[in-house]
């Protein structure tokens, strides 16, 4: 939890962005309760409810940003093929910078965690 919140409070990406990869990583892993929980993180950081549907179904958003674009497709590609491409990594860092992409990669991870103990336990989502 202290990895967490030190995540969040040095982050350099918007709370859009986070929720965005957040999501992301849930819809690979199909973590019913951290879906559950950032859906209604994503709204309050005011993505829309189409958008958080559609990440949490493992797709992209045509409302999201370009850069939000950018993030999901990164955090897809290190979740489902555990690698970025050079094309999408440049893509990333003129996004991003240095420091937002390894902000992406550490939040992607923290998720990994996350979600592999949620699911692990059999957390479900309420109701």
């Amino acid at each position: 939890m202290q990895l967490q919140y030190a995540e969040a409070q040095h982050t350099s990406l918007t709370e859009r962005t986070r929720q965005v990869l957040i999501l992301t990583v849930g819809a690979v892993w199909q973590a019913a309760y951290e879906l559950y929980a950032h859906s209604a993180a994503g709204r309050q950081a005011g993505l829309s409810d189409d958008a958080i549907a559609t990440l949490a179904g493992g797709g992209l958003p045509s409302d999201l940003s370009n850069g939000e674009k950018v993030a999901q497709r990164v955090a897809r590609a290190l979740s489902v093929e555990h690698r970025i491409d050079e094309s999408l990594y440049r893509e990333a860092d003129a996004a991003f910078g240095n420091r937002g992409v390894m902000d992406i990669v550490f939040l992607v991870g923290i998720y990994h965690t996350t979600c592999a103990m949620l699911n692990a336990f059999g957390i479900p989502a309420p109701g």
